[in-house]
C-alpha cells in the first residue's frame, strides 16, 4: 500500500531531468484515481498507467523509466 504523501513523493518533478510539475500532477492524479478502495497499486498497474502516459504523449519514455525505477525502490524497500 502506498499512502498518498509517499504517492505525491514518488510522482515528484523534482529531481527528473524532464518531467515538469504539471506533468508530475497528471501522473498522481492518475496513479490515485488507478489506486484501488484500499491504497493498493502493483507495480504492474504503476507500469501501466505511465506507459498509457507515454503512449499517450504526455510524459517522455524517458520519465516513465525514471518513475518506474523510484516505484521500483519504493517497493524494494517497504517488502525488506
Amino acid at each position: 500500500m502506498i499512502v498518498e504523501a509517499h504517492l505525491k513523493k514518488l510522482c515528484s518533478w523534482v529531481g527528473m531531468a524532464n518531467l515538469t510539475q504539471t506533468e508530475s500532477l497528471l501522473v498522481f492524479n492518475a496513479l490515485s484515481n488507478r489506486r484501488g478502495m484500499d491504497g493498493r497499486i502493483s507495480l504492474h498497474q504503476i507500469y501501466e498507467v505511465l506507459n498509457q502516459l507515454k503512449e499517450e504523449n504526455k510524459i517522455s519514455k524517458y520519465d516513465r523509466d525514471g518513475l518506474m525505477k523510484r516505484f521500483q525502490e519504493y517497493f524494494e524497500k517497504s517488502s525488506e
